[in-house]
């Protein structure tokens, strides 16, 4: 052994590393090494020494859960001093086996260690209770209840939720208690030190005459364990008058437990002042509310009595209630990330938006704020950072008089503006947040570097997936964003467009996705955009309207791209594919063309979309010459998947995955086949490959030594020579392969073969 010890950080990390991967084994030997790097470990061990995680072994170990589980409460109530203290449950339950004398404990050597000194959280977690549950069927307290009459007495504490079950209602009673009784007893000698503690609420008298000595308390759990439910009495065999009667008991009942919570928290806060950081109140499927208490209102009451939090860095689902509790308190400029996907966290929604719009907006006091996630609030929702951009380029135009708008601006005045570099909005109400996003985008120009738009889903609202009719609204007119790397819009209720001249400047943009729900379509629906060129481009997803408006030929300037997808919204049975005679007609239709004299006009009978679209309706151009040397993964459906060629492959050097799904709403319409012709690079028949044992033309196929994945969903068909042909030669690095199931051409034996050859 070395003379020099390990720090201290770096024998803890070891151990937080050991215990993530359940290394118990490992662990143990550690801690033989020396008595240092045991005293060390004594701090990570009994921190939180009820949480079950931390004594679960590996299968190979001979010992259970429950047994060392039952070592280490045996040891902690050995350093209980005096001994009296311990109830009797708990005696009999680990340190006796007389049940008819308690008092008479097992002898067993005194602990090395004062180990109750370390112990910072007493919560008994969910396993630990179900370890304590099995280990009392098989322990003395099972005679101790019988002999003592407990289950009357547990019967009397609402203890018993099963009367039909005796044996297991008792042992459920009798867990509760031990759970209840253990956390009391190795809480008492270490009160001051307790920074988390799970609190029953039938036991909490005990804890509030020792409040002054909770000083270290920051977080309390409270429990509900007796049976509070008036739902429990429905279907017993009682009169009316009785059921009513037992209705109000346990209603008074409950306005008695969230009462005393109130209490806990209000004499703790006041005695010790910012000290208690988080509290749990127990849910409304365990604690109902009243006539007089919700959950909700309880939870709102006893956040607003503790200290608003100190300068969050974020604020999300975990700290939203409590931030709204204290909303006006709480300083925010270092706030860099807001995540609420929804405002009704903890609370109702209802609840949450009636405070916002009671107060001045927060978002403005995020001085520090990069990230935002975040649903829409209305069109004003921005307005503030227009005007905080206005006012700062109209003072670096040195202009004496402000505009009128900017002088209704009554917050302070900052010299920054907000650096947010990242905005997720979710919307869901009919209208889409035309005026949210144009406010973002003049607001945010400097420092935006991703924008993505989700709609909400809503049953109610009606859709229209044709695409003839469809609203068409396209956003982005007008932007500049030259940071910007990732445009994501996924809407559900129109048809996601954006403005061509303006997705030209965005110089930077390296991922790009437009997706809507649009279905079906006519090729005198679609509208060709011009070709862009966006040459730092990586991700191009495009499902719905874009896919179809999309002009093919742009991939021959997108050469940074790395994933490519292209399809429609799915039907209930598959995508809609035009029938094969239309899509084989004559496209007399050139790309580069502009027709602009007929106008495309939205539901709203005013033009909506920008010049630069065709107005001409065509199919898209399928050449499949396009040379995109960085594309890995390369996913499309519907129409894009039918009219695919696999001779494209050899344009993609890179090629790792690639997905075709042709699963069509018209059965038997869009069969599509592979064969030796779309593995060659000139065909050869089946008997000339026969004739030569196909030793002279292995060279004559294509080679994709980079596909790893091939997944075809649809009516596919490939004979078993092809598919040797394609696992074996073309593809030889194939670790993947999925077929759906209507995908036919081959038989089981084959395809088991054919894997024993990829071995």
């Amino acid at each position: 052994m070395p003379q020099r010890s390990l720090p201290l950080e770096c024998i803890l990390n070891i151990l937080h590393i050991l215990s993530q991967e359940h290394d118990t084994d490992t662990m143990a030997r550690l801690l033989c090494v020396d008595k240092t790097i045991c005293a060390a470990a004594l701090s990570f061990l009994y921190d939180d020494c009820l949480n079950i995680e931390m004594h679960r072994f590996r299968p190979v170990s001979n010992k259970s859960p429950g047994d060392t589980t039952s070592q280490l409460i045996r040891t902690l109530l050995r350093q209980v001093h005096p001994q009296s203290r311990i109830p009797d449950v708990l005696r009999i339950a680990y340190l006796s086996k007389d049940y008819q004398d308690p008092q008479r404990t097992t002898e067993l050597p005194n602990p090395v260690f004062k180990y109750g000194n370390f112990m910072r959280k007493i919560v008994p977690d969910q396993d630990l209770g179900r370890y304590v549950f099995d280990f009392i069927r098989n322990s003395p307290l099972m005679d101790y209840a019988t002999t003592h009459q407990l289950y009357d007495k547990y019967d009397a504490q609402g203890l018993i939720y099963d009367a039909y079950d005796r044996d297991d209602s008792l042992v459920c009673a009798l867990g509760l208690d031990v759970r209840r009784q253990l956390t009391w007893v190795l809480c008492q000698d270490h009160l001051e030190s307790i920074t988390t503690v799970s609190i029953p609420l039938a036991d909490i008298e005990r804890y509030i005459e020792h409040m002054d000595q909770l000083k270290s308390l920051s977080k309390v759990l409270f429990k509900v364990e007796k049976k509070v439910h008036t739902s429990d009495y429905y279907y017993m065999d009682i009169s009316q008058e009785k059921r009513e009667q037992l209705h109000k008991e346990l209603e008074s009942e409950r306005d008695r437990l969230f009462g005393i919570m109130i209490q806990f928290i209000q004499q703790h806060t006041s005695i010790h002042k910012n000290v208690l950081q988080h509290v749990e109140v127990p849910d409304h499927y365990v604690l109902p509310k009243t006539k007089q208490h919700s959950n909700e209102d309880v939870q709102f009451r006893i956040l607003s009595l503790l200290p608003p939090l100190h300068n969050p860095r974020s604020i999300n689902k975990d700290n939203w209630c409590r931030l709204l509790a204290r909303l006006s308190d709480t300083n925010l400029d270092y706030v860099e990330s807001i995540k609420l996907s929804k405002f009704g966290w903890t609370i109702s929604e209802e609840k949450a938006l009636h405070i916002l719009n009671s107060q001045p907006p927060f978002i403005p006091r995020c001085r520090s704020l990069k990230q935002l996630e975040i649903e829409t609030m209305g069109p004003t929702m921005f307005h503030w950072a227009v005007l905080e951009k206005k006012q700062k380029e109209a003072k670096h135009r040195q202009e004496s008089i402000m505009d009128q708008h900017l002088s209704s601006w009554q917050h302070v005045h900052h010299n920054n503006l907000v650096p947010l570099q990242s905005v997720k909005l979710i919307h869901k109400t009919p209208l889409e947040p035309i005026q949210e996003l144009n406010d973002i985008a003049f607001a945010f120009s400097d420092s935006l570097e991703e924008l993505i738009v989700n709609d909400k889903w809503d049953n109610s609202r009606i859709i229209s997936a044709d695409l003839s009719t469809a609203l068409r609204v396209v956003h982005g007119h007008d932007w500049t964003l030259p940071r910007l790397r990732v445009l994501d819009f996924e809407v559900f209720y129109s048809q996601a467009h954006f403005d061509l001249d303006s997705l030209q400047r965005f110089c930077n943009l390296e991922s790009l996705r437009l997706m809507d729900m649009i279905t079906t379509y006519t090729h005198q629906d679609i509208r060709s955009w011009p070709s862009v060129n966006l040459p730092h481009l990586k991700k191009l997803d495009l499902v719905g309207s874009s896919a179809l408006y999309f002009n093919l030929d742009s991939l021959h300037h997108l050469l940074s791209l790395e994933h490519l997808s292209l399809g429609l919204a799915k039907l209930h049975h598959g995508f809609y594919i035009p029938p094969p005679g239309d899509m084989n007609r004559d496209d007399s239709h050139k790309p580069g063309s502009l027709n602009t004299s007929a106008e495309d006009h939205g539901s709203s009978g005013e033009p909506l979309l920008s010049e630069g679209y065709h107005s001409v309706g065509r199919q898209p151009r399928f050449t499949w010459d396009w040379y995109l040397p960085n594309l890995q993964e390369l996913d499309l459906n519907a129409v894009f998947a039918y009219k695919f060629d696999f001779q494209w492959l050899q344009h993609l050097p890179k090629l790792q995955s690639l997905q075709l799904n042709t699963s069509s709403s018209q059965d038997g319409l869009h069969e599509r086949s592979i064969a030796l012709k779309d593995l060659s690079r000139e065909f050869h028949s089946q008997q000339q490959h026969q004739e030569d044992g196909g030793q002279r033309i292995w060279n004559h196929y294509h080679s994709w030594p980079t596909l790893e994945s091939i997944k075809l969903y649809g009516h596919w068909t490939i004979d078993s020579k092809a598919l040797e042909i394609l696992c074996l030669v073309v593809a030889p690095n194939l670790s993947r392969i999925s077929f759906g199931a209507s995908c036919v051409g081959y038989t089981l034996e084959e395809l088991i073969a054919l894997s024993r050859k990829m071995l």
